[in-house]
């Protein structure tokens, strides 16, 4: 079997009964919505998004300590650079290049996944932050934003957001994510552009406002249990931190928005119904070549983002119809976004499941000779990769499993919000029904998704 992933070629997935489990998935769902009406109805008003915490007094101190920031601000700077220079000096087909792995599958799927598990883990590897800091070191200049107000305020994450889609673009639509090449200097060049920002308008203002894997990592890591304050360091249930504030805005509204958006697209355009559309539109599109491609797939994102925000949008406005309870409309449009990243994140640990566990064991003979120099830097070109987590039954498993765990968690995310914004249990609960709908429909077409491109009918 080839070793492959979304720019190296065909996905390994597992057919199975279509409406089958899609009903039954949808149904579980149901049935955690009642059981939360239940049993949680009695947390209205601010005590309902108040969670319980528990400081691990063992690790007090080790937030602060120099070396060990040092330490994962190295590792961090280590792998960016073995992404840049196996993509500038190794071989330049895709499943014989390290920088395909480690981009597309050990960061992209992989540190997304792991983050979601435990918590805050890119502050600790973050590359651009240490780059920054050795600078400032050489320099001898202070960080500019590390006291006083904002000067990057007023954009909000506005440009994060762009980054972000353009991010996408090169993953899903440009047709060119296969090459190493282009990756590594488009690796390099988003370094210079973000410590060169850090540089001139601080650290914790470009990171806040500019640097969207930074920001999509501090909304991922309130999923994980593990949350550190100053030099402490306090574990809490799974998803709590998702009950907690965040400022108001469209702009962090798309941002999540975006995040599921282009997951169910990179999903999508494995589907029959994606490969008709672009099979209609081919007269339009063929006679430009690689652009009409682009074009296609980008207007396709394009769309399927839009119609995300719309619904949502649309959705949110009955659930503060039958609120019944003035509140402010876009902070709560906002907070309640915040209970669609389980979705988001069990979606991509679904989709990208049997490529974190197959595929990214291809890299291991790579490390032999990273290069394609014919060196033998260490005893793996001969590895074969392991399949026993990746049988059919275990990979279906996994993906429902996941789809219907993230569904139910956001539907008790979003209960906890709704008793927190309208103030009674009558309200809480007569708001959730569209919300309750909204959450099917996703569960739905997430695992409509997922199965398309391995199964016929249902």
């Amino acid at each position: 079997m080839s070793i492959f992933l979304h720019g190296f070629g065909v996905r390994y997935d597992l057919p199975l009964s279509l409406s089958l489990y899609i009903v039954t998935a949808a149904a579980v769902v149901v049935i955690s919505f009642v059981l939360v009406a239940v049993f949680a109805s009695e947390k209205v008003g601010p005590s309902a998004v108040r969670y319980p915490r528990w400081e691990l007094a063992f690790l007090r101190g080790l937030p602060r300590m120099g070396w060990l920031r040092a330490l994962g601000g190295a590792l961090g700077v280590l792998f960016l650079l073995a992404i840049i220079a196996t993509g500038w000096f190794g071989a330049g087909r895709a499943d014989r290049n390290p920088a395909e792995y480690l981009t597309w599958i050990y960061f992209w799927s992989g540190l997304v996944v792991l983050t979601g598990l435990v918590g805050p883990i890119w502050d600790w590897v973050n590359p651009f932050q240490a780059l920054d800091s050795l600078i400032r070191r050489i320099r001898r200049v202070p960080d500019p934003s590390s006291e006083g107000p904002d000067p990057l305020a007023r954009v909000g994450i506005w440009p994060a957001a762009l980054l972000y889609f353009c991010f996408a673009c090169l993953e899903l639509t440009s047709g060119y994510a296969n090459r190493p090449w282009l990756v590594a200097w488009l690796a390099c060049g988003y370094t210079v552009l973000t410590v060169a920002g850090m540089q001139r308008f601080g650290a914790r203002a470009w990171l806040s406002h500019f640097e969207f894997f930074t920001i999509l990592f501090s909304i991922l890591s309130r999923l994980g249990p593990i949350q550190i304050e100053g030099d402490r360091v306090y574990f809490r249930l799974w998803g709590a931190g998702l009950l907690d504030n965040w400022q108001r805005g469209w702009d962090r509204i798309l941002f999540i928005i975006l995040m599921l958006s282009t997951l169910a697209f990179d999903g999508l355009i494995a589907t029959p119904l994606w490969q008709n559309v672009v099979s209609d539109l081919q007269p339009l599109w063929l006679p430009l070549g690689q652009w009409g491609f682009f074009a296609v797939r980008t207007f396709g994102l394009i769309d399927l983002t839009l119609l995300f925000l719309v619904i949502f949008v649309a959705f949110m406005r009955l659930v503060m119809y039958f609120g019944t309870v003035e509140v402010d409309t876009l902070a709560t449009t906002t907070v309640f976004g915040l209970t669609l990243v389980p979705i988001a994140w069990v979606y991509n640990f679904a989709h990208n499941y049997s490529y974190m566990v197959i595929q990214a064991q291809a890299l291991f003979p790579l490390l032999a000779d990273p290069f394609a120099r014919g060196w033998h830097l260490l005893p793996t070109q001969g590895y074969q990769p392991s399949f026993a987590l990746a049988q059919a039954s275990t990979v279906w498993y996994v993906q429902v499993v996941l789809i219907v765990l993230g569904h139910i968690l956001a539907v008790f995310l979003a209960h906890l919000r709704a008793g927190e914004r309208f103030q009674t249990a009558r309200n809480a609960l007569l708001s959730q029904y569209p919300m309750l709908l909204l959450m099917v429909l996703y569960t739905m077409t997430s695992l409509w998704i997922l199965a398309q491109p391995i199964t016929q009918g249902g």
